[in-house]
C-alpha cells in the first residue's frame, strides 16, 4: 500500500494511472471525513432526536457562507505549493507552507469574529424555525470559536495533497473518523451535550488531523522543517498566495451565497420542508463525493504540470478526468435515482414519520428536490473539473466570475419561480418545484462560463497552453 500510494510525482508516468493511484486514497478520505455529518447525524437520531439533527444540519448554510471563503483561500495557497512542487523548488515550496499557516490562522480568526458577531442575524435572515435555533446555536458557536483548528486542518491535508501524497492524509482520516465516532456517541448519549457534543467531536477531529500531519511532515520530510530564515523577506510568497486565495476565497463564498439565499427561501415552506432539506442535502453530498474527489486530484495534477510547464500532459490529464466524470456520472443515476423515494428513513427516526401527513410532506420536500438535481449532476461534474483546471494554472478570476454568473442565475430563480409557478400561492408544492430549478440551472450557468475560460486559457491554439517540443515525446502517455 505505501509503495502504491504513497508521494506520487505527477509530472511523470502515464496519466491515467497517475491519477486514478493518486485519487483512490483522496476518495476514501472523502467518504471518511464526509461520514463526519452522517455519523453525527445518525448518532444524533439516537441519542438526543430528529430536531436535533435538523438543528445541526441547518447550520449548513452558514457554514457555507462564513466557512467556505477560508476553504477557498487554502485550496489556492495549495497551488502555489503544486506549482513550486512541479518546479522541484523545494525551498520555495517550504516558505509557501509557512505563509499558508500563517495566513489560515489570519484568515481564521477573522471568520471567527465575524461569524460570532453575525450569527444572531444570519440565523434570522435564514428563516429557520424557532424550535431548531438553540440547538444551531449551541451546535455553531462552538464550531466558530475553535474554527482556526478545522481550517489549519484542512489547509495542511490539501498541502499534501499538493506534493502529491494522498495516502498519509487517507490514514489520518481512518483515525479521525473513530474519534469522531467515540466522542460523539460518548458526549450526547452518555454525558448529554446534545448538539455541544457533536461539535467538540468534530473539532477534536480535526486538531488530531492537523497534529498528526505536522508530525508526519516534520518527522519524513526533512526538507519542509522550517527555518528561521523562512521568516524573512516572504513579501511576494504572500503576495502571490494572497493573489490566488483570495478570489477563490470570494468565488467560493458567492457559491454558496446562493445556497444560502435559496435555503432562506425554502426554510419559509416551513419546518418540514427544512427537514427535508436535512434529508437531502446530506444524500446529495455524498453522492457528489466521486466528482469531488476528481477535481481534488485534478487541481494538484495540473498544478505541478503547469509548475512543470509540461502543458500537453496537463491537457491530456483534463480530458481523461472529463471523461472519468461522465463515467462517475452514470453510477451516480444508477445508484441514486433508485433511492430517491427511502432518504428521509436513512437521516430521520421512524417515529418522526409515523404520522402519515407528516411523512407525506418530508417525503415531498426531499424527493422534489432530488429528482431535480440528480440528473443535473454532470453539470457539476464539468464545472467543478473546469474550476479546477483554471485555478491550477493560477487564473482564479475566472472561477470568481464564473461564481458572480451562478449566484445571480440561483437568486432570479427562487425569487421569481415560485410566483411564477403559482401566482396565487408562493408556498404550494408547485411553488417548490419551481424553486428546486435553482441549483440545475445555477450549475449550467458556470459551467458554460469556465469551460468557454477553459477552452480560451488551455486548449485554444491562439491564446492556450502551448506544448513545449522538449516534452512532446516524452509525454504521450
Amino acid at each position: 500500500m505505501k509503495n502504491k500510494f504513497g508521494n506520487i510525482d505527477l509530472t511523470s508516468g502515464k496519466i491515467w494511472k497517475v491519477l486514478i493511484l493518486f485519487a483512490i486514497p483522496i476518495l476514501l478520505s472523502s467518504l471518511l471525513n464526509n461520514a463526519f455529518s452522517l455519523i453525527n447525524s445518525l448518532i444524533l437520531k439516537e441519542t438526543v432526536g430528529g430536531d436535533a439533527v435538523t438543528s445541526v444540519n441547518s447550520t449548513a448554510s452558514l457554514s457555507s457562507i462564513l466557512f467556505q471563503f477560508a476553504y477557498g483561500c487554502t485550496s489556492g495557497f495549495a497551488v502555489i505549493c503544486s506549482n513550486r512542487k512541479g518546479k522541484q523548488d523545494l525551498d520555495g515550496t517550504r516558505k509557501a507552507f509557512l505563509v499558508s499557516l500563517i495566513l489560515s490562522v489570519i484568515i481564521g480568526l477573522i471568520i471567527t469574529t465575524i461569524g460570532l458577531v453575525s450569527l444572531d442575524s444570519l440565523l434570522r435572515i435564514l428563516n429557520i424555525n424557532e424550535i431548531f435555533i438553540p440547538g444551531a446555536k449551541n451546535y455553531f458557536n462552538l464550531m466558530l470559536i475553535f474554527f482556526v483548528v478545522i481550517l489549519l486542518s484542512n489547509m495542511i491535508s490539501n498541502f499534501l495533497r499538493a506534493i502529491g501524497n494522498s495516502f498519509i492524509t487517507l490514514i489520518i482520516s481512518i483515525f479521525s473518523t473513530i474519534i469522531n465516532v467515540g466522542m460523539a456517541y460518548l458526549l450526547t448519549g452518555v454525558i448529554k451535550l446534545d448538539t455541544r457534543g457533536v461539535a467538540i467531536a468534530t473539532i477534536t477531529s480535526h486538531l488530531f488531523i492537523f497534529v498528526a500531519s505536522f508530525v508526519y511532515l516534520y518527522v519524513r520530510h526533512k526538507e519542509y522543517r522550517f527555518k528561521l530564515s523562512d521568516f524573512k523577506n516572504e513579501n511576494k510568497t504572500y503576495l502571490d498566495a494572497l493573489k490566488i486565495g483570495l478570489p477563490l476565497g470570494f468565488q467560493w463564498s458567492i457559491l454558496f451565497i446562493g445556497s444560502f439565499i435559496q435555503n432562506s427561501q425554502i426554510n419559509k415552506f416551513g419546518p418540514y420542508a427544512q427537514n427535508g432539506v436535512t434529508c437531502y442535502s446530506n444524500f446529495e453530498g455524498y453522492l457528489t463525493i466521486p466528482i469531488s474527489v476528481l477535481s481534488t486530484a485534478l487541481l494538484d495534477f495540473v498544478g505541478q504540470n503547469y509548475g512543470a510547464k509540461k502543458y500537453d500532459r496537463l491537457k491530456n490529464g483534463i480530458k481523461f478526468n472529463i471523461c472519468l466524470v461522465f463515467c462517475v456520472y452514470l453510477l451516480i443515476l444508477a445508484i441514486g435515482l433508485p433511492l430517491v423515494n427511502y432518504v428521509p428513513y436513512i437521516f430521520l427516526p421512524k417515529s418522526q414519520l409515523s404520522d402519515p401527513l407528516i411523512k407525506q410532506k418530508i417525503f415531498f420536500y426531499c424527493s422534489s428536490y432530488l429528482w431535480f438535481v440528480i440528473p443535473a449532476l454532470i453539470f457539476q461534474g464539468l464545472l467543478t473539473t473546469f474550476r479546477s483546471s483554471l485555478q491550477g494554472i493560477k487564473k482564479s478570476l475566472w472561477p470568481f466570475f464564473s461564481g458572480i454568473g451562478e449566484l445571480g442565475a440561483r437568486s432570479l430563480v427562487c425569487f421569481t419561480f415560485p410566483t411564477l409557478f403559482n401566482p396565487s400561492n408562493p408556498l404550494s408544492y408547485i411553488s417548490y418545484r419551481g424553486l428546486c430549478l435553482s441549483t440545475p440551472l445555477a450549475w449550467i450557468v458556470s459551467t458554460v462560463i469556465m469551460g468557454a475560460a477553459v477552452y480560451y486559457f488551455i486548449f485554444s491554439k491562439k491564446h492556450g497552453l502551448k506544448i513545449e517540443s522538449t516534452n512532446s515525446i516524452t509525454n504521450k502517455e
